[in-house]
């Protein structure tokens, strides 16, 4: 590689370094708590950049520009499915709220998610097995969070667990108890 070339190779390795070290201290548990309360995006937006930043990486040690024409114009952030061609957000509040009560009450956002996936699984479209524009998960896993988001907001799961943990209230146990009854 010549001389130019390596400068801006070891550019695109000090830029991921750092916006690696910036991906860690927004995991730190205290700091992702406050920027949750504060509903902050940065932490989604550095796993963005960080993509951007090996995609851009790998091109310039390719050596070619990315011919334009091949890729159709990308969805823009923001823009929705019409209505019904996906499930609604509120689809995976009973299941979310089942496989809590299914595991004593907690776990891990991962593990949940994963029982919440098998008892959606027969009634999702291919649309919610689509990846969100953003590329970061599926569309039926970030419906599901944002659902568990506003369970946190009505009480229904408790908003000082350990990040990475959702965690039944005692309303969302109650509701739990509602829902395995029927």
């Amino acid at each position: 590689m010549v001389e130019g070339q390596d400068r801006v190779a070891e550019a695109f390795e000090a830029l991921q370094k750092v916006l690696i070290e910036e991906r860690e201290q927004l995991n730190d548990p205290t700091v992702a708590e406050l920027l949750r309360m504060l509903g902050n995006e940065r932490l989604r937006l550095v796993e963005w950049m960080i993509g951007e930043v090996q995609k851009l990486a790998a091109i310039w040690r390719d050596g070619k520009a990315p011919d334009q024409t091949q890729y159709p114009e990308a969805k823009r952030m923001g823009e929705r499915l019409p209505r019904g061609e996906s499930l609604p957000m509120d689809f995976y509040r009973p299941l979310i709220l089942k496989a809590l009560a299914e595991m004593d009450g907690q776990g891990r956002a991962k593990e949940v998610l994963r029982r919440v996936f098998e008892m959606a699984k027969p009634h999702l479209s291919d649309k919610d097995l689509e990846p969100v524009p953003s590329g970061t998960s599926k569309r039926w896993e970030k419906k599901a969070n944002w659902e568990r988001y506003r369970m946190v907001q009505e009480g229904l799961l408790r908003s000082d667990s350990p990040q990475g943990i959702w965690e039944l209230s005692e309303k969302g146990w109650e509701e739990a108890k509602r829902l395995l009854e029927q």
